[in-house]
């Protein structure tokens, strides 16, 4: 299975849709995880429709922030679980049909005062659940050690969670701003629990260059990178927007 999820801080501008549609283009995913859409429902329809994904869950954005994706192929069977501004929570049928998995996609809190209440709650997500689970998206903050995976900002999480290794960029996130004042972080990223490493022992993830958005596009192939491999990379003129190309 290919994850593809980026924070596209907005799919109102022509420049948005053209990155979108030739990043499903190069990836082809079977889910794709989309935050800060900033669009109304019809709009988004609409956009996903162009791009063959015909089956989703949305939560809407609210004044100029927010709106949060996750739409899968019709061939894929997911069952949701929970929805919530923060997380999308589906059961995995199809991928593989004999072990059912927990797919998560997140869209971590930006405000401090709603970190704490949210991986609080996350771990009573995980103690509700115990199967194999895979969380990817947006954490919107760095772990401190990522071996013990921590929660942004210091909230140890403790779940027996892992990082998947990544290809392309080390960071996912940039200020935009000169050399003297730029930041960089690791804010989009995968992780899983020792379960799911054993259903997919290969899986890797690509970080790959910044387009019209501060946020690198995440894709994750469940079989790894030598999938990767099997499918061509097109050179496309959007890679070229980011200096960090050449």
């Amino acid at each position: 299975m290919i994850i593809l999820a980026w924070n596209c801080r907005g799919l109102g501008q022509p420049s948005a849709i053209r990155d979108l549609i030739a990043l499903v283009r190069d990836s082809n995913p079977d889910v794709l995880i989309l935050m800060e859409t900033k669009i109304v429902e019809p709009v988004l329809v609409s956009r996903l429709r162009r791009i063959r994904f015909g089956k989703y869950l949305y939560v809407p954005h609210v004044g100029l922030s927010g709106g949060f994706c996750l739409a899968w192929r019709d061939y894929i069977e997911l069952e949701p679980v929970s929805i919530s501004k923060n997380l999308i929570s589906c059961l995995v049928f199809s991928n593989p049909v004999s072990s059912p998995w927990l797919l998560s996609a997140i869209y971590g809190p930006v405000r401090s005062v709603e970190k704490r209440d949210f991986w609080l709650n996350f771990h009573k997500e995980v103690d509700r659940f115990n199967g194999e689970w895979l969380v990817i998206g947006d954490f919107n903050g760095v772990f401190y050690r990522v071996s013990d995976c921590r929660g942004p900002q210091g909230g140890s999480l403790h779940l027996g969670l892992v990082e998947l290794p990544s290809q392309g960029l080390k960071y996912t996130w940039s200020n935009g701003r000169g050399a003297s004042q730029e930041i960089k972080a690791k804010l989009d990223r995968g992780i899983a629990n020792a379960d799911w490493w054993n259903l997919f022992p290969n899986a890797d993830m690509k970080v790959l260059p910044q387009i019209s958005s501060d946020h690198s596009p995440v894709v994750l192939n469940s079989e790894g990178c030598s999938s990767f491999a099997r499918r061509p990379f097109r050179f496309e003129a959007i890679w070229t927007r980011d200096r960090r190309s050449h």
